[in-house]
């Protein structure tokens, strides 16, 4: 789902040069932007939509905006920053955004990171909390380094991919510039990687730590890879040998720079609510809803691969998601309403009202 995406840029392969300036954001009034360009090749400001409470009991929507000024063309972008003391991130769009206590990450989405010379595209973040988000920072593709000291330990909110342990031995699709979150639990090693066209932007927890196992990887290049990893079974520790001392992990990864077409195109809306649709591998599925609704989510990974993803909560636009049919079998697409009360201390007036349809898809 290419709405709400996570990352760090790492290793990445050289390209056109972008560089965004470093760029703060300080607490102000609704409506206020503020700003940083500079002669590194790209500006960027932010910008305060709204704002509601103060401190930890607040929120605030924010849209950051970056621009290509150079004369050449730039594909990827990845921007840092940290957040003052209770504050959150509750949702994104246009970009995956990740992060790992005061530090967060932004990383464009597949279908904005090239900006021509000249274009500027924006992202924007749901905030709970008020105050002054500080340290802001940014590389390219050009640059291959992640900016000081981020290091991100939550993919599964904003990676266009997320693997756990039930995904072990299945083969997933992602497109060139697409985002892979590998959640596994504390007992697994950091995972390694077979083969060409996944990079990993940043590792976190596993063992020896006794923190849960998170790791970022992108689509660089076509290509396929193989990624495993070994879990130790606690028992392995004590006195007499364990009867299984470790479980095996792995996730096979095919890299295409466009999904199969040439089938059918179904569009679902809110009547198809708890409907069932039949597809064909190479069929297309449009979700369009209406702007209350987050962007969808998949209940498992394999079957359904996620091209663009535009609107809906919060940027009160209607909500337009596709996806492709890249491997049989069965897949849940799901979403709720949202709204700002629901982020609040005190209840809604009415609860969120789920959607639903259940994707049988054949080859």
């Amino acid at each position: 789902m290419a709405a709400r995406r996570a990352a760090l840029l790492k290793g990445a392969a050289a390209g056109g040069a972008v560089l965004v300036t470093a760029l703060a954001i300080a607490a102000a009034a609704v409506g206020t932007t503020l700003a940083a360009t500079g002669s590194s090749g790209c500006s960027a400001s932010a910008q305060i939509d709204s704002q509601w409470g103060s401190g930890s009991s607040g929120g605030e929507i924010v849209t950051v905006t970056v621009a290509n000024t150079v004369t050449t063309t730039g594909t990827k972008w990845t921007v840092g920053w940290t957040f003052d003391s209770g504050q959150r991130v509750v949702s994104a769009w246009n970009a995956g955004v990740s992060a790992s206590g005061a530090t967060a990450t932004a990383v464009n989405a597949p279908y904005n990171g090239k900006l021509a010379p000249g274009a500027s595209t924006t992202f924007g973040m749901q905030l709970a909390g008020t105050g002054t988000l500080s340290g802001f920072s940014c590389v390219n593709d050009a640059v291959g380094s992640s900016p000081t000291g981020m290091v991100s330990s939550t993919p599964v909110s904003g990676a266009d991919v997320t693997v756990t342990q039930a995904d072990s031995n299945k083969t997933i699709t992602l497109l060139v510039g697409q985002t892979l979150g590998v959640s596994l639990n504390s007992t697994f090693h950091q995972p390694t990687a077979s083969g060409s066209g996944l990079v990993q932007l940043s590792a976190s927890g596993g063992t020896p730590t006794g923190q849960q196992m998170m790791a970022l990887y992108r689509a660089e290049t076509t290509g396929s890879v193989d990624l495993s990893s070994v879990g130790e079974n606690p028992c392995v520790h004590d006195p007499t040998p364990c009867p299984s001392p470790s479980i095996l992990w792995t996730l096979h990864v095919s890299i295409v720079t466009s999904l199969p077409t040439g089938g059918q195109t179904v569009t679902v809306g809110t009547a198809d609510n708890l409907s069932t649709v039949s597809l064909h591998v190479g069929d297309t599925l449009v979700v369009s809803l209406n702007a209350t609704y987050d962007p969808p989510k998949l209940s498992v990974n394999g079957v359904l691969t996620s091209g663009t993803v535009t609107g809906g909560y919060p940027t009160t636009q209607p909500l337009n998601a596709q996806y492709v049919a890249t491997a049989a079998g069965q897949v849940d697409v799901s979403t709720a309403t949202d709204a700002p009360c629901f982020h609040q201390p005190t209840p809604c007036p009415s609860p969120a009202i789920p959607w639903k349809v259940h994707v049988t898809v054949s080859s």
